[in-house]
């Protein structure tokens, strides 16, 4: 529990938790997969220095959203253009191995881990 068994810190980004961790200002930290492997890979973090302990499952990154009152023709060619997108130099980027259509059922994977965490997620409505 929070507060009882760790104290838990908002350091403001996912390239600072895994700083914090590999410098030992944090005994644990959660971030992003995609900047993990990213800040491993540009050698900013050291994987001799920190440990994954555990992956959770797959988790809405990033979304991006239009405008509710767009024709919905220019909707379908946004949306179209960004489904369409697999070369891996235009995604790389954006650290995606791609985009899909997600819906608020995919959010249900963070809904999930509140009562786990023993966290009220309603009050964040």
């Amino acid at each position: 529990e929070a507060g009882r068994d760790y104290n838990e810190h908002f350091v403001g980004s996912h390239d600072a938790v895994a700083m914090a961790v590999q410098n030992g200002h944090a005994q644990l930290g959660g971030l992003s997969r995609p900047i993990f492997e990213s800040l491993v890979e540009r050698r900013v973090v050291d994987p001799a220095k920190v440990a994954v302990l555990e992956y959770s499952k797959p988790v809405p990154q990033y979304p991006w959203t239009l405008r509710s009152n767009l024709k919905p023709e220019l909707k379908e060619k946004i949306r179209g253009a960004f489904l369409a997108i697999k070369d891996p130099a235009i995604l790389k980027p954006f650290k995606a191995e791609g985009f899909d259509i997600i819906t608020d059922k995919h959010y249900d994977v963070i809904r999930d881990l509140g009562p786990l965490l023993k966290i009220d997620l309603a009050r964040f409505q």
